[in-house]
């Protein structure tokens, strides 16, 4: 009989980076070996940190398996160590490892946690084929490079050498390992190792320079995602653009094969030139960029530099392409104060990101940080999440205080996407943007939940907070235009995030049809012309109300296919959309609202239809 091995992996929650490519990575090397694959029936385990522990323990353990190896990081850590101690408690007999980042950075700390028979440090493939091999002729596993048995000492030889060629490894995907249509996005391997070496990254660590994946691979896996209906791929290459060809020819591929499929891709500053912006503004795609801090000496400390005008330079290159970027940022860095971190927050936000992550900073096991940590007298979390609690510039306080300022950017500036017309009412009040998001703070504390709100509460809170902004300022006349852009963009925004029609209902529809708003349609009434309210940017709020006056116009806005759009309608239409609940018929709704126009109410009712605005 053949044995069973189980590969798990517990993700943070269910969302589309929630991907078992590293399980799916070692299943495809172990198949693609005749002799273990004769011997060994692989499987791979999805789970998130919300399960319990028990539930996980008894979920795996219905049909008791032989072997079960776990992808351990920073998120996930606690709950491995508690399955492992429950499952070997049950069934002692079973083969407990790990592998991973943790299992990487301290495998001897590891095997002391929890009653682990083994611990593979650094990349998995080839040395867990060696370990299969020698389990099925019931060899030992003693003296394989990178592997850690209980009562080992540390040993630096013992680490074996990373896969120089990774295109020696099968990909998963087109071996058929991982099926693309199980997930709702995908984690896309494009290289390995970094040319950079971030004190706050382990990435580079151990490893000399990149190692890529081939084009032809590449394209090979496009077709299939493309053939797949593939909807989002997270790219895993930490510097995509860092060799200026290569991510050139890779994006032209995608436009020629996968032109539909969102892309996210991590690229650096140093290697943008307008060239590769408007091939990024040509794809589907959304561009993560480290930024960490806008001080030159606080960046010094983790081993990056910054040179704030050329930065600024680059990402200009980005907006004016029309590419979709954010920007992250890390508070409590070595060096770094609250004060310090208002300024690179000022210095982000005025860069215009899409969206800005901002994060504590976290002291992980095996990067240069965590050496450092006593000459940078770092006070952090000895166990995951590894968070920095204090530090001789970020006091206690000082962190909470820069997390409730982390929070109001999250909820005001992410999540309500405010960054097409926040610096409007930066620039009317004079006021800077750190200093703004901590009023909003203030203002978030009366909520129980700010994390839990939706993005339509979230529109109103901003229209709320702006409105006490502008009257405290002196410039309540200038409001209700302002009220109207919050309108407009918040609308906007939730269409985005609603997605298109899923389900499209019957094309065909009479008089007794009851139609309903699709998810991503919503019917605005405005106070001035929505046509010259796109003025507002190239007009300051003085200069468009000595311009226009109010004049009531009806917008919708709608999601076809991904794509937002607008259409100003008259108010007709305007009523007969309000009213499509999905309670009353056609007839029954021109009868109540006193529709008589019928034929250009059947034109429009077909332009919905086909461009999804409305379903039956």
């Amino acid at each position: 009989m053949k044995k069973t091995l189980k590969l798990v992996s517990i993700h943070i929650k269910d969302f589309t980076h929630a991907v078992p490519l590293a399980a799916a990575s070692l299943k495809a090397q172990l198949d693609a070996v005749p002799s273990i694959r004769h011997g060994l029936d692989v499987s791979f385990h999805d789970y998130y940190v919300d399960n319990s522990a028990d539930f996980i323990a008894q979920d795996i353990c219905k049909n008791i398996p032989d072997m079960i190896g776990f992808s351990t990081y920073l998120w996930n850590r606690h709950i491995v160590l508690e399955i492992c101690r429950i499952i070997k408690g049950k069934f002692p007999a079973v083969i407990l490892f790990a592998g991973g980042a943790e299992a990487t950075a301290f495998p001897l700390k590891l095997l002391d946690c929890a009653p682990f028979d083994f611990i593979i440090k650094g990349e998995g493939e080839i040395v867990l084929t060696e370990v299969m091999n020698r389990l099925l002729n019931s060899d030992t596993l003693e003296n394989i490079p990178g592997v850690f048995l209980k009562g080992a000492k540390q040993n630096l030889g013992k680490d074996q050498q990373p896969v120089m060629d990774i295109n020696s490894l099968h990909s998963p995907y087109l071996t058929g390992t991982i099926d693309p249509c199980r997930y709702s996005g995908l984690l896309w391997e494009l290289s390995r190792g970094c040319p950079f070496k971030c004190g706050f990254c382990f990435e580079s660590r151990g490893v000399a320079g990149v190692r890529q994946v081939s084009l032809d691979r590449i394209r090979k896996e496009l077709e299939l995602f493309e053939e797949k209906k593939v909807n989002h791929v997270f790219v895993l290459d930490p510097t995509f653009n860092s060799d200026v060809k290569r991510p050139k020819k890779i994006l032209r591929l995608i436009i020629k094969t996968a032109p539909l499929i969102h892309f996210t891709f991590e690229i650096r500053t140093e290697f943008i030139d307008s060239e590769i912006a408007e091939l990024f503004a040509g794809v589907h795609c959304s561009l993560q960029i480290g930024l960490q801090s806008a001080h030159r000496e606080v960046l010094a400390n983790v081993n990056r530099t910054i040179d704030t005008v050329k930065y600024a330079e680059k990402i200009a290159l980005l907006n004016q392409a029309g590419a979709i970027f954010g920007l992250d940022l890390i508070y409590g860095l070595p060096g770094d104060t609250p004060d310090g971190f208002k300024e690179s927050l000022n210095y982000a936000l005025r860069l215009q990101p899409n969206h800005l992550d901002i994060f504590p900073l976290a002291v992980i096991p095996g990067t240069a940080l965590y050496d450092n940590t006593e000459s940078f007298l770092l006070n952090s979390l000895q166990d995951a999440p590894y968070t920095l609690i204090s530090s001789p510039g970020f006091s206690e306080s000082g962190m909470a205080q820069t997390e409730c300022l982390q929070n109001a950017c999250e909820i005001f500036y992410n999540r309500g996407g405010a960054a097409g017309w926040m610096f409007m009412a930066l620039e009317t009040l004079d006021i800077e943007p750190s200093n703004f998001l901590a009023d909003f703070a203030v203002h978030l504390s009366s909520c129980k939940e700010p994390l839990a709100l939706t993005r339509e509460e979230i529109t109103v809170m901003q229209s709320s907070f702006v409105k006490e902004q502008f009257v405290r300022h002196n410039r309540k006349n200038l409001f209700p235009v302002m009220e109207n852009i919050i309108t407009i963009h918040g609308a906007l925004n939730r269409s985005l995030y609603a997605g298109p029609l899923v389900t499209e209902g019957e094309s065909r529809f009479n008089d007794e049809t009851v139609f309903c708003l699709s998810s991503g349609t919503i019917s605005l009434c405005l106070k001035y012309d929505f046509d010259a309210l796109m003025t507002v940017g190239e007009l300051t709020f003085e200069e468009f109300l000595d311009h226009y006056s109010t004049k009531i116009s009806y917008l919708v806005i709608y999601n076809c296919d991904g794509a937002v759009k607008t259409l100003i309608i008259d108010h007709t239409l305007n009523r007969l959309l309000r009213s499509f609940t999905g309670s009353d018929s056609l007839k029954a709704i021109c009868g109540k609202e006193n529709i008589k126009a019928r034929k250009k109410i059947y034109e429009f009712l077909e332009f919905a239809v086909k461009e999804q605005m409305i379903h039956t």
